[in-house]
């Protein structure tokens, strides 16, 4: 049921509740008003009657008292709202009023002449030779109160219709804008956030217009912002997977080509370096010198190679990855303490979920190393509920402004690969008590482009 509906049967249901006071309150005024005729035209009727028995038209001595008597009745008629019987001194009827000539075979309902008509009972004259019984008759009163009463019945039923008529068009026009504000809303519903409402001549449903439109724009706003956001998150990841496919392209051919360059050099130089020949000690010199140089470019290509791309994720899986990585650092910088809390299950993730967390503790520790000037630093990889959690943190001099907004490329890093699997990062730190940066990513990466 809708509004307009409901409007008109709430002023329906309000105009019968009137409309049942006003009759209640009138068929109480009727049936005092008729009670009082009643009773007035009885008691005028006894006064006359009487009038007359004490008139020279009766006399109780007369021989035809009784006849002079009823030619008077029959000469008076039909007294008010009363019927009068005279009867003998045999209890026979000699005379009985003529019947009310006023809407003479009509009447009302009986349900309504029981709860109109007056209780009034009869009065008796007695008299020498019989008697004379009069009768109260509010038949024509109960007729006229509902005479009145379906007048008024009739013309409430045609307010009534007209009313309804005039306000549900009057609503009709009032609630259109609440059509075109559902519609609008539908549309939204649909996904068309360009929808727009038109101004309207109630100020009330102009507000709602204007509001509306104000909600679809910021909402259209935001959700382009966000595809933008989603486009750039996607073309991140996408970034991400080609650099690292590219990473391990290029460990590939400096394992493959430059490794084994440098071992052949390495094994020409040991056997140059390794004959007995005593007269060319100054080339065997210079072969062990580039057998030096061919373990130190072997070295250095074996740590490029481990840079661009750790082999224990694809050999190892993850723990032992993070844990080679730990003991790296732990290496190449003794003055710093590393302690590592990984949780047991990290092997089951896929290869980009991996790396991905890979290099954002990579990240973390290539800048406490070279900024933070910390002693102790943490390292922690727990499971929550679907999510893995890292947290770094470190009790070196904090970040400054610079770093803590993600302005360098280090946190950018960061930041970027963690929202490119739709995680989040934060970054808490105090001057000279550490910093702590916390990223969460979820289990289930977003299919990359």
């Amino acid at each position: 049921m809708n509004l307009r509906f409901r409007v008109n049967l709430a002023i329906s249901l309000i105009g019968f509740a009137c409309v049942a006071v006003m009759i209640f309150v009138l068929i109480d005024y009727k049936r005092k008003s008729i009670g009082q005729e009643i009773e007035a035209g009885t008691r005028v009727s006894i006064q006359l009657l009487q009038s007359i028995l004490l008139s020279p038209v009766y006399s109780s001595e007369a021989p035809e008292s009784l006849t002079s008597l009823t030619q008077y009745l029959r000469n008076v008629g039909r007294v008010r709202a009363n019927e009068v019987r005279l009867y003998d001194s045999d209890n026979t009827l000699v005379y009985e009023s003529p019947p009310s000539e006023y809407k003479q075979g009509r009447w009302a309902p009986q349900w309504f002449s029981t709860l109109v008509a007056p209780d009034v009972g009869e009065v008796r004259l007695l008299l020498s030779e019989g008697s004379i019984l009069i009768t109260p008759d509010s038949s024509r009163s109960v007729l006229d109160a509902w005479d009145e009463l379906v007048r008024f019945a009739l013309f409430f039923l045609v307010f009534f219709l007209l009313l309804n008529v005039a306000v549900f068009r009057v609503l009709g026009r009032t609630m259109q804008p609440l059509k075109d504000i559902v519609m609008a809303m539908s549309e939204m519903e649909q996904g068309k956030y360009s929808v727009r409402l038109k101004n309207y001549d109630l100020p009330e449903f102009n507000a709602i217009g204007h509001t509306f439109n104000s909600m679809a724009a910021s909402l259209e706003e935001a959700l382009t912002t966000e595809r933008e956001l989603e486009q750039s998150r996607k073309l991140t990841q996408l970034i991400h997977v080609k650099l690292e496919e590219e990473r391990r392209a290029i460990a590939r051919e400096l394992h493959d080509e430059l490794g084994q360059c440098v071992t052949a050099i390495k094994t020409i130089g040991t056997a140059i370096a390794n004959r007995e020949d005593h007269k060319h000690d100054e080339t065997r010199n210079n072969a062990r010198t580039i057998v030096e140089v061919a373990s130190h470019i072997y070295d250095v290509v074996h740590s490029m190679i481990r840079k661009l791309r750790p082999s224990a994720l694809d050999h190892l899986g993850l723990s032992d990855a993070i844990g080679e990585l730990v003991a790296q650092y732990q290496r190449q910088h003794p003055q710093l303490g590393i302690r590592l809390n990984a949780a047991a299950e990290l092997n089951h993730f896929d290869e980009k979920f991996n790396i991905t967390v890979y290099r954002v503790v990579q990240e973390c520790l290539t800048n406490v190393v070279k900024h933070a000037e910390a002693s102790q630093v943490t390292v922690s990889l727990a499971l929550v509920h679907d999510k893995l959690q890292i947290c770094v943190s470190d009790d070196g001099k904090g970040l400054s402004a610079e770093f803590s907004e993600g302005r360098r490329f280090g946190m950018l890093g960061i930041k970027e690969r963690v929202h490119a699997f739709g995680g989040e990062v934060l970054i808490e730190s105090t001057p000279d008590r550490g910093t702590l940066i916390v990223a969460t990513l979820p289990f289930i990466a977003p299919e990359s482009p």
